[in-house]
């Protein structure tokens, strides 16, 4: 983390260009992933009260724990489909419980569900390397 921030208050998170840190040096992008993006778990990891994490993290960067949390999934499960991780394992490792809670999720993000995602995904990078 960059010396030349300042911390904010005790609940106070902080921004250092695309990441953000509490006030002992945490990732919380990394924490969310460790807790399966589980908005309640990640508040209790940084001893906070989920509507205390919530308005921190709103002050801090402008959006709630639960559509940033949301954001990460989707941007993590492009990359992973692009790698060519099978899209069941995709989804477990991002903590859905359940494959169709991942497809959901993933045609609400992309606007197409994850098998077509996938296609348009390979099709590109087969088409990038002609």
């Amino acid at each position: 983390m960059s010396s030349q921030i300042k911390l904010q208050k005790h609940n106070g998170l902080v921004r250092d260009g695309q990441k953000i840190f509490d006030s002992q040096g945490r990732d919380i992008m990394e924490l969310a992933q460790e807790e399966f993006f589980m908005v309640a778990k990640v508040a209790e990891r940084l001893g906070l009260t989920v509507r205390e994490f919530e308005g921190a993290l709103e002050r801090s960067v402008g959006i709630k724990p639960k559509e940033l949390f949301r954001n990460r999934r989707a941007l993590l499960a492009r990359r992973q489909i692009k790698e060519g991780v099978n899209l069941r394992v995709i989804a477990d490792k991002l903590g859905f419980r359940h494959y169709s809670h991942f497809a959901t999720e993933m045609k609400g993000f992309y606007g197409i569900p994850p098998v077509q995602l996938q296609s348009v995904i390979r099709s590109r990078c087969f088409d990038s390397d002609l």
